[in-house]
C-alpha cells in the first residue's frame, strides 16, 4: 500500500513483446501434448472422393488427428481444450461388440477426432513445443498441410490436368511420414544398461 495512488498519474510503458499465453492455457497444451504423444494417432491418408458438378472421382489429402481412450473424462478434457481453441471436432464410440475375439476385460473406447487440415495444423503448432516422440511426425504433417494449401486448384485437377497428390513433392512428404512412422528399436543394438541416457 506504500505506493497506492502514485500510479494514478504515472503513465507506464507498454510492453512490445508478443502476447503471453496464460499459465493455465500453457498447462493444458502441455498436458494435451503428452496425451497426443501417448494416445494420439496422426493419420495422413489420400482418399478418393467425387469432385465438381460431374462428380468426377478425385484424390484428396485427408489428414486426421485421433485420440482414443476408455476413460471418457480424458476425452471430455480434450474437448474442452478444443472448444477453447475454436477447433472443429467429432466423437465416435468404438464398441467392443464388433470384435468377435473380444475378451471380457476389453472396454468400449471413445474417440475424438480433428478432421480439417487447418484445425490439425493449428493444434499441432500449439502443442509442438511440448511434443516428444511425435514431434517429427507433427512437423512433417504441418509441412505437408502447408504445401497442400499452397497448391492452386487444390481438391480439383489443375489446369495442366495433374492432381497435387501425384506431384513428386507431395509423394516425398508422404514417404517421409511413412519412414517416421516405421521407426522402431533394433533389438540387436541394445544391451542392458543403467543410469545412462539413450545415445541413439
Amino acid at each position: 500500500m506504500l505506493y497506492a495512488g502514485i500510479t494514478e498519474d504515472l503513465e507506464l510503458p507498454k510492453s512490445e513483446n508478443a502476447p503471453v499465453r496464460s499459465i493455465s492455457r500453457e498447462g493444458n497444451l502441455a498436458w494435451l501434448a503428452g496425451i497426443i504423444d501417448g494416445e494420439g494417432n496422426l493419420h495422413y491418408p489420400v482418399q478418393t472422393k467425387p469432385s465438381g458438378v460431374n462428380k468426377v472421382p478425385n484424390d484428396y489429402f485427408c489428414p486426421k488427428l485421433r485420440i482414443t481412450n476408455t476413460d471418457v473424462r480424458m476425452i471430455r478434457k480434450i474437448s474442452e481444450i478444443y472448444v477453447e481453441e475454436n477447433l472443429t471436432f467429432f466423437y465416435a464410440l468404438n464398441s467392443v461388440k464388433r470384435y468377435k475375439n473380444r475378451k471380457d476385460t476389453w472396454k468400449n473406447q471413445m474417440e475424438i477426432t480433428l478432421g480439417s487440415q487447418q484445425g490439425i495444423k493449428k493444434l499441432l503448432q500449439l502443442v509442438l513445443p511440448y511434443l516428444v516422440n511425435k514431434r517429427v511426425m507433427a512437423e512433417l504433417l504441418i509441412e505437408t498441410i502447408e504445401w497442400v494449401q499452397e497448391q492452386p486448384w487444390r481438391g480439383r485437377m489443375s489446369r495442366q490436368g495433374v492432381n497435387y497428390t501425384l506431384k513428386p513433392e507431395f509423394r516425398a512428404l508422404i514417404d517421409e511420414m511413412k519412414k517416421e512412422r516405421e521407426f522402431h528399436i533394433e533389438p540387436s543394438t541394445i544391451t542392458r544398461k543403467a543410469r545412462e541416457v539413450l545415445s541413439w
